[in-house]
């Protein structure tokens, strides 16, 4: 159920962002161990006049290449699978599309089991999030 919202600059490859997609999921696997089918990655390509970095908009100020994402988790993942999760995804984005790592923002959102649905039903009531060892480690 992890689902990776990554927000990059316009004007990437249809082969890149295949990578990407490609390099998230993997990235998401090997860190949390989530099944791949579970993860989701939507990919979101904004225009430079509307991707800032200190005040100024990329396209006015050129930099190297950016990705900022949100991984939405259900809570309970271990302090150790979100820092593998940062770097995994930070290094997953690098690969596919070159960007600078330093330039990489991950942010990690917890959501309760209670406050994550699919299928038109909350986690809580598919019993995810709830006893799993895989995520105290």
């Amino acid at each position: 159920m992890p689902t990776i919202e990554t927000f990059v600059v316009e004007g990437g490859s249809d082969g890149g962002k295949r990578d990407l997609i490609s390099a998230l999921t993997a990235a998401v696997v090997a860190a949390i161990d989530a099944p791949a089918d579970s993860v989701r990655v939507i990919l979101t390509e904004v225009p430079a006049a509307h991707f800032g970095i200190g005040g100024q908009s990329v396209a006015e100020r050129p930099a190297p290449t950016q990705a900022v994402m949100q991984a939405f988790l259900i809570a309970g993942r271990s302090p150790q699978q979100k820092v593998r999760l940062i770097a995994a995804l930070t290094e997953a984005a690098a690969g596919a599309i070159d960007a600078d790592p330093a330039a990489v923002r991950v942010i990690i959102k917890d959501v309760p089991n209670t406050d994550f649905g699919l299928g038109g039903r909350t986690a809580a009531a598919l019993g995810r999030g709830v006893g799993r060892d895989a995520m105290r480690g």
